[in-house]
Formats: structure tokens, sequence, C-alpha cells
């Protein structure tokens, strides 16, 4: 079965070099590609390949297409696919699909590599993706945060990249088994660099921006994907290294409890579901036997909202209950944030449920909070659907058509739940535990929900966005584009700008060397 796994490996490779020559096959070549990816994620939950493969000697490529990585290549063959599927009657520049299949290639590299120099190469090739799919196209501004995004990786990489050396010159290897033996400072290069591409804790404050300003498909392949690239190699690290698992826990915990109350004063749609993307990654990476379910079930509703979000005109969160959305973008948005926030049966709440019932002591009863503002932050954008008008007054999405990639990724979402990855969970569980486990997401639900009002009353909600709700429903809906920023409101800290990303990069790395000891 090597060659099989070394043929998948190479096969978006081979198939952005033939779409090059054919651009006709182009999109179908992403789709076949997507099909190969998710057959090997159904290969390796099973077993059917071997979980190792080691090439060229002791210091060379290491893969593993084990347990761990199947739901996350699962995550990604979804995802790119549901992106392509979304623009098919959309004219895209011919470059689009070859990138993108590059991009769903390298984030294949990073999820099965199991040494440090193929995870570091498989990084930067995700970056530079990355970067050309956001630029592509794009004006001024949009072109300026591709650079920032692309300074922000190159710096984080180089770091990650003397972490290698460090660790080569302590071990003499680069497998990651060699990391549970690195010292403090080693763990906290490394970990930086990929807090960093998975959107964790102030190192992920590069993500909001780039979501306003940038295309929304690339948003999703951002939060829903691209983030598995950061995600996989740190759960794999904290697997082998003790010291830093504890570390990780409360790191995930803060990126999830600031995540949340950004959230929850966001007034831009694209920036609030950033703002969960960070929250969310938070808690994938405090525990690694959680990780890769609960990653699937975000990742597949994060990307199907970023591409919902395509298809609503007016990003403005201030009256949102006023204007109604038609019923073909409702029932997705509904049943992907519905997951996110944890609504038994869907695969969010299961996750959840396994997330907080393995954590100990006073972590597992934060992360049961937390769910709470994550309620809170999603009841924002619940409201009933409508079949608005045309014309002046017309509701969101009125003219839209239905979104054909966030129904192919909602439909994944609801079948996943009684899926290969899902059914044994459920099975495990003793009815009384599963009846305590509904009651409590009731709580947590009515607990949100009554946040959700607080927050929402005059006396709390500010005074523009007070007046903006109670606006007449037929006043016309702000004229913002795809890509338009909503005006900074006065309580968003200046912490978005290269300067203050990279001083917020070095002081996490100040921060984790403290903890993990800078000696050896």
């Amino acid at each position: 079965m090597n060659p099989i796994t070394i043929a998948w490996l190479l096969l978006p490779l081979l198939a952005a070099f033939l779409a090059a020559l054919l651009p006709v096959i182009a999109r179908g070549g992403v789709l076949f590609t997507c099909l190969g990816t998710a057959a090997m994620a159904l290969a390796a939950q099973q077993s059917w390949v071997p979980t190792s493969l080691q090439l060229l000697g002791p210091l060379g490529i290491t893969l593993r297409p084990d347990g761990l990585a199947a739901p996350f290549l699962l995550l990604n063959a979804l995802v790119c696919a549901a992106v392509v599927l979304d623009g098919w009657r959309r004219p895209q520049s011919e470059a689009w699909p070859l990138l993108l299949l590059v991009l769903h290639g390298s984030v294949n590299s990073a999820i099965v590599a199991a040494d440090l120099i193929s995870i570091y190469v498989a990084l930067e090739v995700v970056g530079i993706a990355a970067f050309l799919l956001l630029v592509l196209g794009g004006g001024r501004r949009q072109v300026w945060v591709g650079v920032r995004l692309m300074l922000v990786s190159n710096t984080v990489m180089l770091l990650f990249l003397i972490g290698c050396g460090l660790l080569y010159l302590e071990q003499r290897s680069f497998a990651l088994a060699a990391v549970g033996q690195a010292g403090g400072l080693v763990l906290a290069l490394l970990a930086v660099g990929l807090l960093t591409k998975a959107e964790v804790f102030v190192a992920g404050l590069w993500l909001p921006r780039t979501n306003a300003e940038g295309p929304l498909e690339v948003s999703a392949l951002l939060s829903g994907t691209v983030v598995s690239a950061g995600v996989v190699p740190l759960l794999r690290i904290s697997a082998e290294a003790a010291s830093l698992l504890p570390v990780l826990r409360w790191l995930g915990i803060a990126s999830a409890a600031g995540g949340v109350l950004l959230a929850l004063l966001e007034p831009d749609l694209r920036r609030l579901l950033a703002w969960s993307t960070l929250a969310q990654m938070g808690l994938v990476v405090i525990l690694p036997a959680v990780g890769g379910l609960y990653a699937l079930g975000h990742g597949l509703a994060k990307a199907a909202l970023f591409l919902l979000a395509r298809h609503i005109p007016d990003p403005a969160l201030a009256g949102w209950r006023q204007r109604r959305l038609a019923p073909r973008l409702w029932w997705p948005l509904m049943l992907a944030s519905l997951s996110i926030a944890g609504l038994p049966p869907l695969l969010g709440f299961l996750a959840k449920e396994q997330l907080s019932s393995q954590l100990p002591g006073a972590a597992g009863w934060l992360v049961t909070a937390l769910g709470a503002g994550t309620v809170a932050v999603y009841a924002r954008i619940w409201a009933p659907p409508g079949r608005p008008q045309s014309g002046a007054g017309a509701g969101a999405g009125a003219e839209a058509p239905a979104s054909t990639g966030a129904t192919l990724l909602v439909s994944a979402l609801l079948l996943l739940s009684v899926s290969p990855w899902a059914l044994p969970l459920w099975t495990v569980m003793p009815p009384r535990v599963l009846a305590g486990a509904i009651v409590k997401s009731a709580f947590v639900f009515a607990a949100g929900l009554m946040l959700h009002r607080l927050l929402t009353a005059p006396a709390f909600a500010p005074a523009s966005a007070t007046a903006s709700a109670t606006a007449s429903p037929t006043a016309s809906a702000p004229a913002l584009g795809p890509t338009a920023p909503i005006p900074a409101p006065p309580w968003r800290p200046p912490l978005e700008g290269l300067d203050e990303l990279l001083g917020a990069i070095v002081l996490l790395g100040a921060v984790l060397v403290g903890l993990l000891g800078w000696q050896p």
C-alpha cells in the first residue's frame, strides 16, 4: 500500500500540471483530487493503509496517514470541493483551480508529515498558495492584506526553522518523536510557528482583517481547511512533549475566551466568523484525542458560513433581525451555526461533549461555560426566515441563489453525525450519560440566549447599533460590497497592523519560553 499513499500525495501536483496544460479540465481535476483525498481519509480511519511510512532513511521523510490525520483529510477534501462547486458558474482566473490544487496538496502533506523538515516545507507552500489565492485579481487593499499575511507567515516559519535546527543539535534528529526530549526553547519556537498557522490566541490576530477584506471563498479555505496544516503538527508535538500539553490547554482556553468576547462585540458578520474561528481553534488544540472530531465539525460549519456570507450583500449585524434571509440561505446558515453552538444531535454537540467530559477539573467547566458564550455569539445571526421583496428594503439574500458549496458542507455535517467518525462515540455513551449531556446542552443554550438578550438590551448596546436596529425594516440596506469593511468600532484595539502582529508573536514566544523553560 506504500506506492498508493505516495501516489495519492503526488496526485494534486500532477493534476495541477495537467490543468496548466489543459485548463478545461482544471475544475474537474480539483473534484477528482478531493475524491481521492476523501478515499484516503476513509482508508486511514479504517487502518487500510500503513499508519507510518519512512522514506530515505532515518533522517528522511516520515508519513503518518493515521487516525489523527483522517478527519483533517476528510475536512480538506470536502471544503475544497465545496469551494469549487460554489464558484462553478462564476468566471474565474485560470490560475485559481491550479493554486487550489497546490494548496490542497500541501495541506495534505502537512497533515500526514511526521518529521519537522517535511512539515516546514509543506507549511511554506501552504502560505505561498494562500497568499496567491488571496491577492489574485484584488485591489491595493487586498494585496496589502495578502502581503501582511505573507510577512507574518515567513517570520514565524523562520522561528520554526530555527527550532528545527536546535532540535537537530540536541537530538540529531528531525523526527517528531525527538521533540519529547527537546528543551523549552525548541518547543517554544516550534509552537509559535504552529500556533500562528493554526490561528490560535494572539498569534491568530491576522485572521479578522484578512476575512473582512479578502474574498470570502478564500476565507472559507482559511478557516475551514488551511488551519489543519498548523493544527495537526501541533497536536502531534503536544502528544510527544508532556510539558507542552498543559501550556497549550490554557492558551487554547484563553484563545476561546478572547475570541468569544470579541465576537460578541463585533458589528461585522465576516469578522464575527473570524473571531469565532479564533475561539474554536483554541478548543481544538487543548486535547489531541478529540481535536480531529472537533476540527471536522467546526471546519465544515465555518466554511459553509463563509460561503453563505458571500451571498449576503450587507455584512452589518446591526438590525439583522429586520432583514429576513431567504429560506435557501436561512436553513444552511442555521444548521451550520447551531452545530458550532452545540445543538444535539449535530456533530458539534458530540465534539463539545467529548471535549468537556475528557478535560480534567476546572478546564472542563470552563469549556462548558464558554459554550454559552458561543451560543450568544451565533444568536446574533438567528432570525426567522422570510421571503423578502426585491428592490428597496429587500432583505439579505433576496436575489441571491442557493449556495451549492454550503449545501454540500451542511449535508456532510448531518451525515457525519452517524458516520464511522461519530457513530462509535454515540454507541458507547450510556443512556443516562447521553441524557445528562442533552440536559447540560439545554442549560448552556438557555444561558447563551439570556446573555444575548442582555447584551442587546438598550442599556448595554452601543447607541449607533441601537439606532440601526430600531430603524424601519423598509429602509434600504447599506451599499456595501462583498469586501468593503465596516467602520471600526471605538472598542477595537489597534492590534491588526503588521508591527502589532509581529510584536504579539514575539510576546507569545517570550511567554512560552518562560513557561517551558529556557534551558534544554
